[in-house]
């Protein structure tokens, strides 16, 4: 059974992890991975039973305002965080890329905007 909680946190702590550790590229790809499963956590939360979508972003976006769409006020934090964006050029598929291409500045976004899509959804960051 998929746990999209302990996965979120999990990928955040080693995202930060690497992070601090100069590997910007691996940090960047899981902190993606955190962002996802925030998302995809809420997305189970407020409907029980059912699964959450497959995908990665940029393409689970459109999804997940589906899902979250018209739900109870507890969506709303997450829509805002979702249509505001904030994963700009991240994609699962720049782990194929050459070392060094995620930068510092792309880092610290997509730390922030996962910070938020963790808190909308009462998960707590640990590391």
């Amino acid at each position: 059974m998929d746990d999209y909680k302990s996965a979120a946190v999990r990928h955040f702590s080693d995202a930060k992890y690497l992070f601090d550790s100069g590997k910007t590229d691996n940090a960047g790809h899981l902190i993606g991975f955190a962002a996802e499963c925030a998302i995809k956590y809420k997305i189970t939360t407020l409907r029980p039973g059912q699964n959450a979508p497959h995908g990665h972003f940029p393409d689970i976006v459109g999804a997940a305002k589906r899902h979250l769409a018209g739900r109870n006020p507890a969506a709303f934090g997450m829509l805002q965080h979702l249509n505001a964006g904030g994963l700009d050029g991240w994609n699962v598929n720049r782990r194929y890329n050459q070392t060094g291409v995620t930068t510092s500045e792309e880092l610290a976004s997509w730390f922030q905007f996962a910070q938020r899509l963790l808190a909308t959804t009462g998960i707590k960051e640990r590391g």
